[in-house]
């Protein structure tokens, strides 16, 4: 294993930009807006010594997150010569500990592209994250950096975010009373096991994919389902593995119309990130069957699924998405794997609908080359 550098993560938090009541009827006839030059006569921004409508301010005065581009009006973060949001910076920029999966601050390490606290880091390369036992020779770890001796095996990682499960790293792992699944501490109490709040993550999933695979909430139904229950949902001849959702179709015919019902099936105690990009996967499955797309070949069905996952990972931002994402892209899997690459080959990365729609239904080259 290659020596880390050291780097130092230095911030400033600033709020140079106070919202003031309205002024007094005396003094309200002298504040003008140093922008639009209109007097003010509700609340108003005031920044060195000046006054703006919080409108104007905004458009032409506030400065622009490095992350989302919208204007900032309160507290920021400058780091490098960039401004942030506090929000944007600490969940889409601030460095995160490979171990311990928290924020880091000041000094810490970066080794082979993941950055650690100085204390995550020495407890890391010195013991086994399993057992405690000092490592000798060669050893695994898991995406999250945490290592363990080989002679473990990888039934230690957890199905959902693939820690190792051990006191050290995620408190310990639980037999989940929604799934029957053996799974990390963390995950199951980010579990979803309740219908209402499994709705109303799967009618979020459903709107931010909507430009991509749009889905009326109309043309399917779902369900939270234990593991036994959905391999027993498995299509006759379909080998059971590692599946967290799948959707079935169903064709009814009366005298000359047909109707198509889609029934989707989600693991019940995904952790919240997980469930959603289930979901998403599933509802690209719906809009193929909406699409008279049933009999496409598992790279185009699986992968473009895979796509609307990949997509939803990368709004999510957290530090599990961001391993996720890595899984997939490196997944050898023909269907999943190579699928998703050539999804996001033809689609430009999600950017261009149009030419994924088209080469679903084979009006666009589907690339060959993984």
């Amino acid at each position: 294993m290659r020596a880390g550098r050291f780097f130092r993560a230095s911030l400033s938090i600033l709020a140079l930009v106070f919202l003031l009541p309205i002024p007094s009827a005396a003094f309200a006839s002298e504040l003008r807006c140093a922008v639009c030059g209109e007097a003010i006569t509700g609340k108003y921004l005031e920044q060195e010594g000046q006054a703006y409508h919080e409108g104007c301010y905004a458009k032409m005065k506030a400065p622009r997150c490095a992350v989302c581009s919208e204007p900032i009006l309160g507290p920021r973060v400058e780091v490098d010569g960039k401004i942030y949001h506090a929000q944007c910076y600490r969940e889409k920029v601030q460095p995160h500990c490979a171990v311990c999966g928290r924020p880091i601050e000041g000094t810490y390490l970066v080794e082979e592209g993941k950055s650690y606290h100085p204390a995550c880091h020495r407890t890391r390369a010195e013991k086994c994250a399993i057992c405690g036992e000092p490592l000798k020779g060669s050893y695994l770890a898991d995406p999250w950096g945490n290592p363990f001796h080989a002679r473990h095996g990888r039934k230690y990682l957890c199905p959902f975010c693939n820690r190792v499960m051990a006191d050290s790293t995620t408190g310990g792992s639980v037999v989940s009373s929604a799934n029957g699944m053996r799974v990390c501490r963390l995950c199951d109490g980010r579990g979803v096991d309740r219908k209402g709040r499994a709705e109303s993550l799967l009618e979020r999933t459903r709107l931010r994919l909507f430009d991509t695979f749009p889905v009326s909430a109309d043309t399917f139904t779902f369900d939270l389902v234990s593991k036994a229950k959905l391999a027993s949902l498995l299509p006759p001849g379909r080998q059971q593995g590692m599946e967290l959702g799948i959707t079935l179709e169903r064709k009814a015919r009366l005298g000359r119309s047909e109707s198509i019902r889609n029934d989707m099936f989600l693991l019940s105690g995904l952790p919240d990130w997980l469930f959603q990009a289930v979901a998403a996967h599933e509802l690209a499955h719906v809009w193929q069957h909406l699409q008279g797309l049933e009999d496409l070949p598992p790279d185009k069905s699986e992968g473009s699924a895979e796509l609307a996952s990949y997509l939803i990972l990368k709004l999510n931002g957290s530090q599990e998405a961001r391993i996720k994402l890595e899984t997939m892209e490196r997944s050898e899997d023909p269907s999943y794997g190579t699928g998703l690459r050539r999804a996001l080959e033809v689609s430009m990365n999600g950017q261009a609908v149009d030419r994924l729609h088209g080469a679903l239904r084979g009006e666009v080259g589907w690339p060959d080359r993984r």
